[in-house]
């Protein structure tokens, strides 16, 4: 007993040691040692990018919009002891209600780790909308060549998409040199993602979406001779007009962007209208309506999104996009309508109901219909594998 305590405070010591020091990336692999890789994950080094100021996001009070206080008050009386820090209500391209606490505002950045990966899927569609040759059915060694002759090289792009490759999770605890560490620490991500292995155990839709949006976005930077940061910000943030915005280093597509709030609301809409943005075509028609379907028969999952099941929500089209402390962006394709919650997690005496916040606007807005016994999504009209 007296061993293993002696061990654990030399342990400690050499963490803290190397903590001051912060020598090189030590202090990093420190940080993540002791508090896992979420403790990294917003850390310096950065990749920041500067973009000049674009036209606001067209605003209309709630009335023009079609949306009756009622609904409005409706959600912040929900919201607003839940920890929310902002509401933003969008319909039809514009900004129809926009509340806020404690000093937030539509200008102020956010990290939304688990919106993040959705953006990889964009850029794609961007690309199909150029090039129509590229074909979701294409395997990786069309673009890796490392893998010309490997496994991995058959994976295709919309399996990555549905999260069907077999990637392996970034499990166990981030010690040095491990997967979980590299992944996390790697200000190069190539090397670390060309070597990453493949789990046969997964199974349909189980394979993490962060390793599978880096590899898309791997492919698409091995395709075009660019970093993934400069494909987003040419074929996605340009079009929509959005603002600065900074990722980890190695231009990770799979995890924790920095941006505006007002700028999720822009990617909203993109999602909201089939990958339109302000009469701007970003993705081929009927893209961004597969991304927002069930990937599989029974799935809960799209393109790197969520998707409600049969009944769950007051429409049959609510999609979302989620991020830890319960924050989301809603969509409803049929209504144009987009719900971004900021915030923090919800008291545990206050539980969290998925449905209350977009379905308390939903069936307040002009235009919807109470939807017929047994509509739902037709299983039929999956996002096609």
């Amino acid at each position: 007993m007296k061993y293993l305590k002696w061990v654990l405070l030399l342990v400690v010591a050499v963490v803290a040691v190397t903590l001051i020091l912060n020598i090189g990336d030590a202090r990093r692999t420190a940080t993540v040692m002791v508090g896992g890789v979420d403790a990294v994950a917003y850390q310096e080094p950065r990749i920041a990018v500067k973009m000049p100021d674009g036209p606001p996001q067209p605003k209309v009070s709630p009335e023009e919009a079609g949306i009756s206080q009622e609904g409005i008050q409706a959600v912040l009386d929900y919201a607003g002891p839940r920890n929310t820090r902002a509401l933003i209500i969008g319909h039809g391209g514009h900004i129809a209600f926009e509340k806020y606490w404690g000093g937030t505002s539509l200008d102020m950045p956010v990290d939304l780790s688990g919106f993040t990966p959705v953006l990889s899927a964009l850029v794609l569609g961007s690309v199909m909308n150029d090039e129509r040759s590229v074909n979701l059915d294409t395997p990786l060694s069309g673009y890796i060549s490392e893998w010309e002759s490997d496994p991995r090289g058959q994976v295709s792009l919309r399996q990555l998409l549905t999260r069907s490759s077999g990637f392996a999770k970034p499990a166990g605890w981030p010690w040095p040199g491990t997967p979980p560490a590299l992944y996390a620490l790697g200000q190069d991500l190539r090397p670390v993602l060309l070597s990453w292995p493949l789990d046969p155990a997964l199974r349909q839709g189980e394979s993490p979406a962060d390793v599978n949006a880096d590899m898309l976005a791997l492919a698409l930077s091995n395709r075009f001779q660019q970093p993934y940061d400069k494909l987003l910000t040419e074929r996605i943030w340009k079009p929509i007009g959005a603002g600065d915005f900074s990722m980890g280093a190695g231009a990770r597509a799979g995890c924790c962007i920095r941006t505006r709030l007002g700028d999720w609301m822009r990617i909203g809409e993109v999602l909201a209208n089939d990958g339109v943005f302000e009469g701007t075509q970003l993705t081929p028609p009927n893209f961004v309506n597969h991304m927002l379907k069930p990937m599989f028969p029974n799935a809960s999952s799209g393109y790197f999104t969520r998707v409600g099941t049969t009944g769950q929500f007051a429409a049959h089209d609510v999609a979302w996009l989620e991020s830890p402390g319960k924050q989301r962006l809603w969509i409803v394709p049929s209504l144009r309508l987009t719900i971004l919650r900021v915030g923090g997690e919800p008291p545990a005496d206050k539980g969290w109901d998925e449905a209350m916040i977009p379905d308390n606007i939903i069936r307040n807005i002009a235009g919807w219909q109470p939807g017929k016994v047994g509509e739902g999504f037709d299983p039929n009209k999956f996002a096609p594998h």
